[in-house]
């Protein structure tokens, strides 16, 4: 078994570029950008851009066919129909490839939870929205598969890349974060830290969403939802 981030790459032509994975919008297609005329941006601005696209859906349906242990470089420049010049432009290695993957994977998510918050009333409403929209991670067919590739696997990434992994966290946790302070402000909630109160229902529900998604759901949600909200319930004063 190759270490994740030891993986040789042929033909790598000592291109000493850093690598800039993103955390925000759409892996885009793999096919040309949909360029605006005044966007503002030149033809190789552009090209970079779709260029990264593309080796990021490569990577993606890569890491979905053969999984986090069989991920080879090789196999995603294949997919994307580019050179190893190609990835070298965007990246210095395997891991910074997989830590793109996981910021897009992330990324989305938090925007997910945001909007799942936004619709709800008051903070308790909101609470129970980021939790149980946390949960349809691991029961829900189209959001499963995709938490199932990075849940056992992101602390691999820890040691390498700490200050990214935490920003990811720390914008997965804001909506929550967010709800807890409001919450809080209006008296609604009996919490003296909501950062900290985020964080412990943050890492209680997702550590046990990611158990679920990677045993392909041995707990039936309902009893799930059991475990987890009625301690939060009683952690914080859910109404």
């Amino acid at each position: 078994m190759t270490p994740i981030g030891s993986e040789p790459i042929p033909g790598f032509d000592a291109l000493n570029v850093q690598a800039t994975p993103g955390m925000s919008g759409d892996i885009g297609p793999t096919g040309p950008a949909d360029v605006s005329c005044d966007d503002g941006k030149g033809d190789a601005d552009h090209k970079a851009e779709d260029e990264r696209s593309r080796l990021l859906s490569a990577a993606m349906q890569v890491l979905q066919r053969s999984g986090w242990w069989g991920f080879k470089v090789e196999s995603v420049l294949r997919q994307a129909g580019l050179s190893t010049r190609s990835f070298y432009r965007h990246f210095e290695k395997k891991t910074d490839l997989l830590l793109a993957l996981l910021e897009h994977e992330l990324g989305g998510a938090a925007i997910s939870l945001q909007r799942v918050i936004a619709a709800a009333d008051t903070p308790s409403e909101k609470v129970r929205a980021y939790v149980r929209a946390t949960i349809d991670m691991a029961y829900r067919e189209d959001l499963a598969k995709p938490s199932s590739l990075f849940a056992s696997h992101w602390r691999d990434l820890l040691p390498e890349y700490p200050e990214a992994i935490d920003r990811c966290i720390e914008r997965m946790m804001s909506p929550l974060v967010a709800a807890i302070t409001e919450g809080q402000a209006r008296g609604e909630f009996h919490s003296d830290d909501p950062v900290a109160d985020a964080k412990a229902i943050f890492f209680l529900v997702s550590g046990m969403t990611a158990d679920q998604a990677v045993s392909r759901v041995s707990t039936p949600r309902e009893e799930f939802e059991h475990i987890v909200m009625p301690f939060i319930t009683r952690a914080i004063g859910l109404r």
